[in-house]
């Protein structure tokens, strides 16, 4: 083969070393390109190249780093719970805190993917399990021949001390050096929706991306956007008219989003907008309206016994808002009864017929731009909550590995399974987390602009728990042995005054379950 065939081609003999400090050396190559006219008629003409090599590399083939690609793996069968591990830190080169994959050089002779144990485990605490190895990759091939391999690792979220370091959530105690001098965090990003929250971080904490999680993200994106293009033009909050013979709609809708809205003409939009009112005065002036402890909230929780021995005019429009909303929670129950199968229609209802149902009005305060949730990620604990809002966004339900906008239709009330109910159909309906988000609320797929009009004013709404009565037992199983404590084998008074940290003005919806904890950290 001639030599004009292994053009361009670097003559490595004639490279000069401009500068070196104890981890860089700049260098200067010579390399040959094709050239018909050459002065000397070789076929060929040298060129001039600068770049940048790390002084630890061996060879020129030498793989000088891992980047690891760490999954949290919480169920096998749901990868919407999915979390990737990264690293938030200083770096000086750019002067900002940058969001990166954890990444490290390899030791010499140290196999690349003990290597990457080595310093994930350093670098955030997790104990991981290699699932493969990549070729070498160039990091920035116009500047440096720095290669790296990436490295994909699993996260076994069963392990005990895996939980014990989640727990620990952004600090990892083993940093020392340069690292622990830098900052360096970590942080869990959603595999779902994950450009999203990278997009989030880049716009709130001014964070500058590692080019390589970038484009991971990128292309998880087109990945989702390609398998969910049917999705996308999915109703996943359906309107359902009780009025209109569509009762057979209701189990499809909250096996699907465990969320469906559902108009009644029991209750009128008049009673609605009257019970609004009732309830933003009840909770300017009752000496029952409590600050939430952590939400940016009043509210009042009231029972059957409440609103019977009360009779102020505010209180006797909340009584009727209450017994109509009883009996739509009726045909509700009748029509999943009747949808999942079951040969009693009435069956749910039964559980039903002691009045142990509440209502929570509920006072969000005004809030800016710098406002986060106004309302904590959580699902219900009874069976099914009814909810009437004023109209003011933000409300939003995490269905599909996405935090989507529930959508306000007058004169409808939102309807969504409690995680009794989800237990009681072994989870063939979905006790489905939600919240209410601000501007700074992570993940959200609500427009910003939405977001910002929704906090500049107040937001009231009224929920309307449906709870079983209070000896049932949440696993409807023969034994009525409730002492264990176990959140599995309790009565529904036991459950709800656990869930909700108490009872009556003290029930703050504080607790979560074991799945929830997981996910929430």
């Amino acid at each position: 083969m001639s030599d004009s065939a292994k053009l361009p081609r670097v003559d490595f003999d004639s490279t000069e070393t401009v500068g070196s400090t104890k981890w860089m050396r700049l260098e200067t190559l010579s390399y040959h390109v094709a050239d018909e006219n050459s002065a000397d008629g070789s076929g060929s003409s040298v060129r001039k190249w600068d770049r940048a090599v790390r002084t630890t590399k061996q060879s020129e083939d030498s793989i000088d780093a891992v980047v690891i690609l760490a999954i949290l793996r919480y169920d096998a069968n749901d990868i919407s719970r999915d979390e990737i591990v990264c690293v938030k830190q200083y770096r000086p080169p750019v002067d900002a805190y940058t969001i990166e994959l954890p990444a490290g050089l390899i030791d010499r002779g140290e196999d690349p993917a003990k290597a990457a144990l080595r310093e994930f485990q350093e670098e955030t605490g997790y104990i991981g399990k290699v699932l493969d190895v990549s070729p070498a990759s160039y990091l920035s091939p116009g500047l440096s021949n720095e290669s790296a391999c990436m490295v994909r690792l699993e996260v076994d979220m069963t392990l005990e001390a895996n939980i014990k370091n989640y727990q620990n959530q952004n600090v990892h105690d083993g940093l020392e050096g340069c690292e622990k001098d830098r900052g360096l965090e970590k942080r869990m990003i959603p595999r779902v929706n994950m450009l999203n929250a990278l997009h989030d971080m880049q716009e709130k904490e001014g964070v500058k991306v590692f080019a390589a999680l970038y484009s991971l993200a990128l292309g998880m994106s087109i990945g989702e956007g390609a398998n969910s293009s049917a999705k996308s033009k999915k109703d996943f909050f359906p309107l359902v008219d009780l009025d209109d013979n569509q009762c057979d709609q209701v189990v499809p809708a909250l096996r699907d989003s465990g969320f469906l809205v559902v108009k009644s003409s029991l209750l009128p939009l008049e009673l609605q907008r009257k019970a609004l009112a009732a309830s933003a005065r009840f909770l300017e002036s009752s000496s029952k309206t409590v600050t939430h402890p952590t939400d940016p909230k009043t509210y009042a929780m009231l029972g059957f016994d409440d609103l019977v021995s009360e009779v102020s005019e505010d209180v006797c429009i909340l009584r009727e808002f209450y017994r109509t909303l009883r009996k739509i929670r009726d045909i509700l129950l009748q029509s999943i009864a009747s949808g999942i199968g079951m040969d009693d229609s009435e069956f749910f209802s039964r559980l039903h017929n002691e009045n142990n149902d509440s209502i929570r009005l509920l006072n969000y305060f005004r809030g800016n731009e710098n406002t986060a949730n106004r309302c904590k990620e959580h699902s219900d604990y009874g069976t099914l909550t009814l909810l009437l809002t004023d109209g003011v966004g933000g409300l939003e339900a995490f269905v599909d590995g996405q935090w989507r906008p529930v959508p306000y239709v007058e004169g409808a009330l939102i309807v969504n399974i409690g995680s009794i109910l989800s237990e009681w159909t072994r989870q063939d309906l979905k006790a489905t987390l939600h919240r209410v988000a601000g501007p700074q609320s992570l993940g959200s797929t609500t427009s910003t602009n939405d977001l910002l009009r929704a906090v500049q004013v107040q937001r009231i709404s009224i929920a309307y728990f449906a709870d079983p009565n209070p000896n049932v037992a949440t696993t409807l199983s023969q034994s009525n042995d409730c002492s264990s404590g176990s959140e599995d084998n309790m009565t529904i008074g036991q459950y709800i005054q656990w869930r909700s940290g108490g009872t009556g003005i003290d029930r703050t919806g504080v607790a979560f379950t074991r799945k929830e904890e997981e996910r929430l950290g």
